[in-house]
């Protein structure tokens, strides 16, 4: 009786308006009912409140560190981008956060649930800057506080990025001519190069070049492509190429000319002298004997004979110097660089003498036909003889002729003709000055015999006597 009455008791409480229902009670009832799924839904909200209930209660606010957050860089909208400067070497950095907040609010906080960004507030000009990392919380509703960052900086250098463009020279310190030629002139194409990157670097640069590392020789023009382009600084040190950026073609290709070498061997021409006289034997010297050039046209001959000028015999005197200038055409460069040359006189050992001649030995050559021809001048005084001190000393009037060219004669009249005046049969002494001659031309004189007829000419008569 008891033991229904207990029952009974218990299901009369259990029945009781107001009495809560325990959880181990509704887990049963539940159980009994079949209802499972309601028992898990059942089950992970009470976890849920559970976990609420302590993270505020028990540990209301907590640290904690993430690590590897990738920090981003932006330049959009900042004084450094209105300005032109550009980061240079910027590489992506990743930094380690520690927080505080809400337990609820960042305890399941990752990489993904941080900003970090670089302030560029800072930067306004050219040069290099600490920048802080900043960050947050993606989450703005979060009351989330950002306690430390490692590293809380990062450096970073700002300059302009603009162009400069320069001339390109070659470079080829193997490549070389065949023996009896030479390298003229190097070029490279294309002549210029422009090149991109930091104003600061790029104004370091000074000069670039075409290199050619290969070893060879040329006897023509030989064009080459560059193995590559060395650029230098003002101290001709190589520079860091790493940071520009060739705009255009990096293909360059140098140009060599190879030119000729060349001697021109000089003399000196001698004019109005004797048929038999040695011109060898003037003691005549020439500054320089030759000169060596550089020609273009690579089928000429190694040696050329060149004549830079003429003096006449009768300006001799053995004081008198003369100057010529060398004759090199516009396609030939000199390398001697001597642009004239001198000729002078060695007297020693050398004399002179005055002589006279009469009219018998005065010369005629070249008269014309059918006229008459008369010498008027009767003598000539004063010829100075120059030679050598024993052939001069040797010599009489009776050696010195004159000889006279009247060939451009052809009507009567009175001329005056320079003579040719030498020594006879010498070939090593001249005479020096100039000598004018007297000429008559006239009508052939016609001869008469004693009938009163005119005959022939006397000199046509004395030609047939000796006939």
């Amino acid at each position: 009786m008891e033991e229904v009455n207990a029952n009974n008791k218990d299901k009369k409480e259990n029945k009781e308006p107001g009495r809560k229902e325990k959880t181990g009670d509704a887990i049963k009832r539940l159980k009994k009912g079949g209802t499972d799924l309601s028992l898990r839904i059942l089950a992970f909200t009470i976890a849920v409140i559970v976990w609420f209930i302590l993270s505020i209660t028990q540990y209301p606010t907590v640290t904690k560190t993430i690590k590897d957050i990738r920090v981003e860089f932006n330049m959009a909208g900042t004084a450094a981008e209105e300005k032109g400067l550009e980061a240079l070497n910027y590489k992506d950095i990743t930094v380690d956060v520690e927080i505080k907040g809400m337990n609820y609010e960042i305890g399941n906080y990752d990489a993904n649930d941080l900003i970090a960004t670089v302030n560029l507030d800072s930067v306004t000009k050219e040069g290099k800057y600490m920048l802080d990392i900043d960050v947050r919380s993606v989450h703005t509703t979060d009351r989330c506080t950002v306690v430390s960052v490692t590293p809380e900086t990062h450096e970073v250098e700002f300059d302009r990025i603009t162009q400069k463009t320069l001339q390109v020279t070659a470079e080829a310190p193997l490549i070389t001519a065949e023996d009896g030629y030479t390298l003229k002139d190097k070029t490279v194409s294309p002549a210029e190069i422009t090149v991109e990157g930091p104003k600061k670097d790029l104004d370091k640069i000074s000069s670039v070049s075409a290199r050619i590392s290969k070893s060879k020789k040329i006897s023509e023009d030989t064009d080459m492509a560059a193995d590559d382009l060395v650029f230098y600084d003002e101290d001709d040190a190589k520079a860091d190429t790493s940071k520009f950026t060739v705009i255009g073609s990096s293909d360059y290709t140098v140009e060599f000319q190879v030119y000729k070498k060349k001697t021109i061997n000089l003399n000196v021409g001698i004019t109005g002298a004797p048929q038999d006289f040695d011109i060898s034997s003037l003691p005549m010297s020439l500054s320089e004997d030759s000169i060596s050039v550089i020609t273009p046209h690579l089928d000429e001959e190694a040696q050329e004979d060149i004549t830079v000028g003429y003096i006449p015999l009768s300006e001799i005197d053995l004081k008198k110097s003369y100057t010529f200038n060398v004759p090199v055409t516009s396609s030939e460069i000199n390398q001697t660089g001597t642009d004239a040359v001198t000729v002078t006189f060695d007297s020693k050992g050398y004399a002179s003498r005055t002589f006279s001649i009469d009219s018998s030995r005065i010369e005629l050559s070249g008269a014309p036909a059918n006229m008459d021809t008369t010498v008027e001048t009767q003598r000539l005084n004063n010829i100075t003889v120059y030679g050598p001190e024993d052939v001069v000393a040797a010599l009489t009037d009776e050696d010195i002729y004159a000889k006279v060219d009247i060939s451009d004669i052809h009507s009567i009249g009175s001329y005056s003709r320079t003579a040719v005046v030498y020594p006879k049969n010498c070939k090593n002494a001249w005479v020096f000055g100039t000598n004018e001659v007297q000429i008559v031309v006239s009508e052939q004189k016609m001869e008469t015999d004693s009938s009163g007829e005119s005959g022939t000419n006397s000199s046509q008569s004395d030609s047939s006597q000796e006939n």
